[in-house]
């Protein structure tokens, strides 16, 4: 697992203790470039690209439902396959960074739309729960953020309040919800605490600082409005596993059969 912690050890796969905040200039500026990307955009839906076989299934699924497929890529896919009706967007292009996640444009889409929704490179939703998606993602008033809440943990029991969080495996988020987390330093970067705009009493023992933990700080204590994505993770791989590989895109191909998961979905026929 040396390559996922070097992997990690860059402010592009989002991450507030790596990140200057000298550098949110820099941010500012390219997201002019992202802004103007999505120009007449309504319903843009985030697809970001670590596999091309999973990014064409989810663009797919994107365009089915009648939204807008923007797809961002890690440095390990240099030329994703982009479908008609698809807009790609080179969300590294200004930073160059050895790795990004979808993490580092979604901590700022205050800054380049109205709304955005987003989901894992490994997630795959059968037709049912994308129309639902779908359907809660467009109605979001301005201000409300939604995502998949995951479940207390069984080990921290006695913190329950603390050890749940607004999984970005799935979710939407609009333009002042954005803003909102971002200035009170509670966005969906890794170690919240570390954002320049966080004033709060904060201990480790109150909540764990993985990506999301931040959107339930905003949710618990500034009374943001963030609402659950009640759907199947039956099609979400999870490639971040003890069967790691060589790199994520090496073990979605290895590790999982798109067939199987696509015929377990029913979705078959999008392959």
């Amino acid at each position: 697992m040396q390559l996922s912690r070097t992997k990690e050890s860059t402010p592009g796969v989002g991450n507030w203790n790596l990140f200057s905040s000298d550098d949110i200039l820099k941010v500012e500026q390219a997201a002019e470039h992202w802004k103007a990307a999505l120009v007449g955009i309504e319903k843009p839906w985030l697809c970001w690209c670590v596999n091309d076989k999973w990014s064409i299934l989810q663009q797919k699924l994107v365009l089915s439902v009648g939204w807008t497929p923007i797809v961002g890529n890690d440095a390990n896919i240099k030329h994703p396959t982009i479908l008609e009706g698809s807009i790609y967007v080179d969300f590294n292009e200004s930073f160059q960074y050895p790795h990004m996640y979808m993490h580092f444009p979604l901590e700022w889409v205050f800054l380049y739309t109205d709304r955005l929704a987003f989901w894992h490179s490994d997630l795959l939703l059968s037709f049912k729960d994308m129309q639902y998606c779908a359907e809660l993602f467009e109605s979001l008033e301005d201000g409300n953020t939604a995502a998949y809440k995951t479940r207390a943990s069984l080990l921290r029991f006695w913190e329950i309040k603390h050890s749940r969080r607004f999984f970005e495996v799935i979710g939407c988020t609009t333009k002042s919800a954005s803003q909102s987390q971002f200035d009170h330093g509670c966005g969906w970067w890794r170690n919240f605490q570390s954002h320049p705009n966080f004033k709060d009493s904060f201990s480790s023992k109150d909540i764990a600082t993985d990506h999301g933990f931040g959107i339930m700080w905003w949710h618990q204590y500034h009374h943001g409005k963030a609402r659950h994505v009640n759907v199947s993770m039956a099609g979400h791989a999870d490639a971040n596993n003890t069967r790691f590989t060589k790199s994520k895109e090496d073990d979605l191909d290895s590790t999982y059969s798109l067939a199987k998961i696509c015929q377990y979905l029913g979705i078959e026929k999008l392959l």
